[in-house]
This record gives structure tokens, sequence and C-alpha cells, in this order.
């Protein structure tokens, strides 16, 4: 375990770029894209034939934007 996760190199990298607040734990905000990510999956997966096509992508971009919106500096 002692390699990074990509998500977490990620946001380290915006921080050290003042792109992201600097109290934002790496390592918690590449927890919590890649939770997004597995849970909005699994919750198309699950409801696939009753969701329009396009609505996998729809509910991963807005849930993104939500936890960006939050880890972003404002300028």
């Amino acid at each position: 375990m002692g390699r990074t996760p990509l998500f977490a190199e990620i946001v380290e990298d915006g921080r050290r770029t003042g792109e992201l607040r600097e109290d934002v734990i790496p390592q918690q905000v590449g927890n919590v894209l890649r939770d997004i990510y597995l849970g909005t999956l699994y919750r198309w997966f699950r409801e696939a034939e009753n969701e329009p096509e396009g609505r996998l992508e729809q509910e991963l971009m807005q849930a993104s934007e939500l936890l960006l919106n939050g880890i972003v500096t404002r300028p």
C-alpha cells in the first residue's frame, strides 16, 4: 500500500498549483471520487433497463461537479 492512488495524486497536484483548497486531504478526496464512481456505476447497473441512454454519464458528471465545487479555491 505504499503507492498513492491516482485520484489522490491528482488532488495533491491541484493543491500544489493552488487550484484546490489547501485543507483538503488528497487520500480522502481520492476515496470519495472512487466511491462516487463505483456507487453511480452500481446504481446505474441495477436500474439500467429503466434508465434513458446517457444517464450514467450525466449522473457521474453531476456527482463529480458537486464534489469539485466544494474543494476548488475561489478567486
